[in-house]
């Protein structure tokens, strides 16, 4: 009893290191701002309303979260937890704080886990301080649109420590509810309905067999959960659509190649991942193309490389069968969780990402701790000791140096090109940051290198359309933007800026052409609806002008664009009252001087004149130089 007491205070100890180590690595990431798919992230999911309306996560596309323009993960619990951040006014330090409290909770987790599938206490708090401090995990923890790698791993873990240490029936249903969470947090996660039963062939004595008629009705309920976790899965990227095929291919080039070259690209990324989990130096944000493209033959030396990590990884995972049921268990944990999404049973979301990495890194964590065990006991526990301390401070440097990387757009951005020099989505991503930066030189510059990798960046290419358009060279832009609709007839930000620059260059009708080219495809745009009513109004079609500028409302009630759109029709149809009402609305949202011009013309032609003396001297306070404001001169007698 003394020892097994001991044994609980130890795991009990390294639990507390594990989580102290993590929080303290990452306690510099908090600072850290949005990026750009971490916006793309919440505001997609926060389509589905408020998180009352829970059932909406579950088969609708705010369901499923996108990254990057490629088809997305299906992740409703990740996207439900998004949309609490939004309602809560989404401060970048809450959603970092909770990305950092997911990866405590798992890195204190683990170390139960690993002592409960039979490392010693010391290895396993071992196990679990390497989890901590992993730079691999950098991406998973800084990037916010990363969570549902943090929330499947955390569940994951919860998971299997429940369902080895719980051997009732009761405690097995707990898991299967947790396992459940977690494949509603991240497909990923759908490795654990094998890590379950895995986990009761390990046979090393450490816990307690479970009755096979309880592990009977606990598979049945296993299988009852992934079916139906699979038709969900099913129904919400049904309701999604087909993914853009351009897209598809620039962020995962495995997609379209036959099932089995895909799968040896996947055996390709594979050998990348146990690198990076190894050895994690060069550490980049993207991987898509061209940074890795798909194998086009065996003969490839990626795919020889591919096959012979595959080869090895069998090899060894038959010997540990043998020889080390623990070590077997956590080689099988960390290829399970990689090859879910590897590309080699289906098509992944991506071709290669170091968020996946989070879960298949505590398998190999929790293998080195083994293996610096087996050092301890063949040579010195010191020097086991001073093994295990120089992997975790400099893995723990290694952490704290890449997270400020992700501070912000622009830091990132250099970052990320700089390792993927050859990714075209790299580049624009630097683009981007350079042109919200009013670097537009630099910005055409990334967005040129971009297009030159993979021509068929048609978000590059109206990038550079949009940079011509604010530097006023219309007619340029105008035919960036043609080159953008000749790529993809469905480009709506290309159609509705088309639409914009013939409406300013009085060309109405085409400018009404491109607005109903936009709506076809996009019906839910309220910008689309804008350019239509400005069209619209251009070509003296008052009344349809104001129905389309409602419409945008409806959609938008609070957009400016459109309610000064509304309030000028109103002036032309001479509804003042209306006029008076939208120009009310728009100060409050946007006190621009054209909104309190249009309140004082409304007011004055309605007949409320003190009413307009008073906006007009409120106005006057406001912009002093603007004369349609100045107090008219008292009259001579």
């Amino acid at each position: 009893m003394p020892e097994v007491s001991q044994s609980r205070s130890a795991i009990r100890a390294g639990s507390a290191v594990a989580a102290g180590l993590a929080l303290i690595v990452y306690i510099n990431s908090l600072p850290n701002g949005f990026m750009a798919d971490d916006g793309q992230a919440i505001a997609f999911s926060a389509v589905a309303g408020p998180p009352s309306n829970w059932r909406a996560f579950l088969v609708t596309p705010a369901a499923v979260v996108l990254r990057g323009g490629t088809t997305g993960t299906y992740a409703p619990l990740t996207a439900w937890i998004f949309t609490v951040g939004h309602a809560m006014g989404d401060p970048p330090l809450l959603h970092h704080l909770f990305n950092i409290v997911c990866h405590i909770a798992t890195s204190a987790l683990l170390v139960p886990l690993a002592a409960a599938t039979g490392l010693p206490a010391l290895a396993a708090g071992l196990a679990g301080a390497l989890f901590a401090v992993h730079p691999i995990h950098t991406e998973a923890v800084d990037h916010i649109a990363s969570r549902g790698a943090l929330l499947s791993g955390m569940f994951v873990v919860l998971a299997l420590l429940l369902w080895r240490r719980q051997r009732s029936l009761l405690g097995g249903f707990a898991a299967v509810v947790v396992s459940a969470l977690a494949l509603l947090a991240s497909e990923q996660a759908l490795a654990v309905l094998i890590l379950l039963p895995l986990a009761d062939a390990l046979g090393d004595g450490t816990a307690p067999r479970r009755e096979r008629g309880s592990r009977v009705v606990l598979y049945a309920a296993l299988l009852v959960i992934g079916a139906g976790y699979l038709m969900l899965r099913r129904a919400a990227y049904h309701s999604v659509g087909e993914p853009d095929q351009a897209a598809l291919f620039q962020g995962n080039p495995a997609a379209l190649l036959s099932p089995g070259l895909r799968i040896v690209t996947g055996l390709k990324t594979t050998a990348l991942a146990v690198s990076k989990l190894f050895a994690p130096v060069r550490l980049s944000a993207d991987y898509s193309y061209r940074q890795l493209v798909g194998v086009q033959s065996l003969a490839e030396p990626g795919a020889l490389v591919g096959l012979f990590t595959g080869i090895a990884i069998a090899m060894l995972a038959s010997a540990l069968w043998a020889r080390h049921r623990t070590a077997f268990f956590w080689t099988l944990f960390a290829v399970l969780t990689y090859g879910v999404v590897s590309n080699i049973p289906f098509t992944a979301d991506a071709i290669f990402r170091e968020d996946v990495l989070y879960l298949p890194s505590a398998g190999v964590c929790a293998l080195v701790a083994l293996a610096i065990g087996a050092l301890a006991d063949a040579r010195s526990r010191e020097l086991g000791a001073v093994v295990a301390a120089i992997l975790v401070v400099a893995a723990g440097t290694l952490t704290v140096m890449r997270n400020p990387v992700w501070y912000d757009e622009l830091r990132l951005a250099e970052a990320t090109a700089a390792t993927a020099p050859d990714s075209a989505r790299a580049h624009r991503l630097l683009g981007t940051a350079y042109s919200d930066a009013n670097r537009a030189d630099d910005a055409i510059r990334e967005f040129g290198r971009a297009l030159g990798i993979y021509p068929g960046d048609k978000a590059s290419l109206y990038n550079v359309g949009v940079i011509l358009q604010r530097q006023d060279k219309r007619l340029e832009a105008l035919t960036v933007f043609r080159r953008v609709t000749d790529l993809d007839p469905k480009y709506v930000p290309a159609w509705i800026n088309i639409a914009a620059i013939n409406n300013a260059e009085t060309a109405f009708k085409p400018a009404l052409d491109a607005a109903e080219r936009a709506i076809a495809v996009r019906s839910d745009i309220p910008n689309a609806w804008v350019v239509k009513g400005h069209a619209l109004r251009g070509m003296s079609k008052l009344p349809e002008a104001r129905a389309a500028f409602e419409e945008a409302l409806r959609l938008a009630p609070g957009q400016p664009e459109a309610l000064l759109g509304l309030g000028a029709t109103t002036i032309d149809l001479q509804d003042w009252t209306a006029s008076a009402s939208v120009f009310e609305r728009l100060i409050k949202i946007a006190p621009v001087p054209d909104a309190y011009r249009g309140l004082v013309f409304s007011y004055r032609q309605g007949g409320h004149e003190t009413e307009a003396a008073n906006v007009a001297a409120t106005a006057h306070q406001m912009f002093p130089n603007d004369e349609f404001f100045a107090p008219e001169p008292p009259q001579t007698q």
